[in-house]
């Protein structure tokens, strides 16, 4: 297995030790889901176009990390949003995740397209969304956004979902990947609150209300080991601890 970046979910593939030689696993996209930067999005674009001509060449099949976010699907409306259904990218992160995606599709290499959630885990970087709240409670002042949602999902069952994914009949594919149970930023950032057993404030911006959710049926069918990953509208908790808990 080849691995191209060096973030957390890179890592995460690295540290598995799984045995797919014929696999190319693409983890080196824009971290930043707020960037605006063209050099970010070319530096992507030019790495992705070296993974796929790699594993073309190789006859191997390219691993990428799309989004599953509101910057993809577009604003929810609380009805999950599946595989199938049109995108509708709200920022410029979102527009270059399906252009990058329909790059894949229409260069003919055997892929697999994984739609990811908030992914958490170690050696993430510091302005994701964790490891900033986390620092902001540990400080004592932390921002909470009113109407924001995220989909928790720990990398370590994004990595034993991927492998057996890999393993199944799907080919030229695309799969969300969630827990299919969004929380508010309230909620998160009062469980970080919780564990760190000190006085927090909260600083509240408002944001346009988002019922955002994903379809995990897709996921559920073809890895049929996320029923035991305790997805659950508390499983959020369970990753918050496995990496904040003191």
């Amino acid at each position: 297995m080849e691995v191209v970046g060096d973030g957390m979910i890179a890592r995460a593939f690295v540290n598995s030790r799984m045995r797919m030689d014929d696999v190319v696993v693409f983890a080196a996209g824009v971290s930043r889901s707020t960037t605006t930067e063209a050099a970010e999005f070319h530096r992507e674009a030019g790495l992705l176009h070296k993974a796929i001509s790699d594993a073309r060449a190789g006859r191997r099949r390219l691993l990428y990390f799309s989004t599953a976010s509101a910057h993809l699907y577009g604003n929810g409306d609380g009805s999950p949003r599946s595989e199938e259904d049109p995108v509708r990218p709200t920022t410029a992160y979102g527009r270059h995740k399906v252009a990058m995606e329909e790059r894949i599709r229409t260069s003919g290499v055997d892929h697999l397209i994984l739609r990811v959630t908030e992914v958490v885990g170690p050696h993430q970087r510091r302005h994701q969304l964790l490891p900033a709240l986390f620092s902001q409670v540990s400080d004592g002042v932390v921002t909470v956004y009113r109407g924001a949602r995220r989909d928790l999902v720990d990398v370590a069952d994004l990595v034993t979902i991927a492998a057996e994914l890999l393993s199944g009949d799907l080919r030229h594919a695309t799969v969300n990947i969630a827990s299919g149970h969004p929380v508010t930023a309230e909620e998160i950032v009062s469980y970080l609150m919780t564990l760190s057993g000190r006085a927090v404030t909260k600083v509240y911006v408002d944001t346009p209300a988002n019922d955002y959710n994903v379809s995990t049926k897709r996921m559920a069918q073809h890895a049929p080991s996320t029923a035991r990953m305790g997805f659950s509208p508390t499983y959020y908790r369970n990753v918050i601890d496995r990496y904040y808990r003191a």
